[in-house]
């Protein structure tokens, strides 16, 4: 079945719309207007008016994409944040006595508190792979890494590997010497079950978490450290497929994961292993009469799903692996090319 035809002015319509004015849905997002502005809506906090993560990441984009740069940014103040947004209290070495006295009931939070993560706000926020993503996005984008503990962000990216297995072995008492050394040996050993990435210890494979993990290590230039078998975790990649992604096993496709599994297949060289016209024709499926995209066929639409659909579309058109398609990529919407591990397109040149 021929994919419905992508209509460009529609859909921009639909974005200069939501930029004027976001419809009453959006109002439990209202502290987080600049991420939405940035097309994006997925990240929420308790605290209102305060200096954010992600919305710290989103406002830098925008600079950037309008030509600024960010010379007038307090970059020393952003860092300073970073800083004090990643959690320390428990993330050190003192860990270890705690991990070996647990039990298997209460393994993960000891092992998550072990490393290093990010919450988004000083207080009310959860901590996970979502704010360890962003707080790489901001130190990339500054050029000032001075504000991530670095050894410690790759601990808590590998503890996300860990299989829930490990908690009934009693292995798992070596696990503070294994997650410090490493070794290659141990890597199947540390390698969650499916082969995937979950946003925190001890929790399910999901898209965005595994393309939190992968872009946050390839802009902190260490992803040779991801502790894990990386043909695992493109086969858990490609397995989301089913004519669109899915965010999870068992789950249906829904467009935005098209960007969050597609996205992680181009930053690992594998782009060329997603079925394009399949992929496609589901992201298609997802335009709204009016403009926009949805998360399913035939529902409504909204700004995150919106972007990330076109985010992919881009990716699709200008990957390398996927240049070898000719005629598949020569069908696809001619959009800006796509700087996939920051999820924007490539920023123009600062203005003077």
């Amino acid at each position: 079945m021929a994919s419905p035809p992508f209509d460009r002015e529609l859909h921009v319509r639909y974005f200069l719309q939501n930029l004027r004015s976001l419809p009453e849905p959006y109002a439990p997002q209202d502290s987080q207007r600049v991420v939405l502005v940035r097309w994006t809506a997925e990240y929420e906090s308790e605290v209102y008016d305060s200096s954010n993560i992600a919305s710290t990441f989103a406002a830098l984009c925008i600079l950037r994409t309008l030509g600024d740069d960010l010379s007038r940014v307090n970059k020393a103040a952003v860092i300073g944040s970073l800083r004090r947004l990643q959690n320390k209290q428990t993330g050190r070495y003192q860990a270890s006595a705690r991990l070996a006295a647990a039990s298997a009931a209460d393994f993960a939070p000891v092992l998550l508190s072990y490393c290093c993560s990010f919450s988004s706000v000083s207080s009310g926020s959860e901590e996970d792979m979502r704010f360890v993503y962003c707080a790489c996005a901001i130190s990339h984008l500054l050029d000032d890494w001075s504000g991530v503990d670095l050894v410690a962000m790759v601990r808590f990216i590998n503890s996300c590997l860990v299989s829930c297995c490990l908690e009934q072995d009693p292995l798992r008492l070596l696990l503070p010497l294994c997650l410090l050394l490493e070794p290659y040996r141990l890597r199947v050993w540390l390698q969650s079950y499916d082969g995937g990435i979950g946003i925190t210890a001890g929790a399910e494979s999901h898209g965005g978490a595994v393309f939190c993990a992968t872009a946050s290590l390839i802009l902190s230039g260490r992803i040779m450290q991801l502790n894990c078998d990386q043909s695992e975790l493109v086969r858990w990649l490609v397995l989301r497929q089913h004519g669109g992604f899915q965010g999870r096993c068992n789950k249906d496709p829904d467009s935005c994961y098209a960007f969050w599994d597609g996205a992680t297949l181009d930053l690992l060289g594998k782009h060329s292993l997603v079925d394009v016209p399949s992929c496609k024709q589901f992201i298609m499926s997802c335009q709204f009469l009016y403009g926009g995209l949805c998360k399913f066929p035939d529902t409504v639409p909204d700004v995150m799903h919106s972007y990330y659909s076109l985010a992919w579309l881009s990716i699709a058109a200008h990957s390398n692996s996927s240049s070898a398609a000719g005629a598949q990529t020569s069908e696809l919407p001619k959009l800006k090319a796509l700087d996939t591990k920051l999820q924007v397109p490539f920023f123009p040149r600062p203005s003077k």
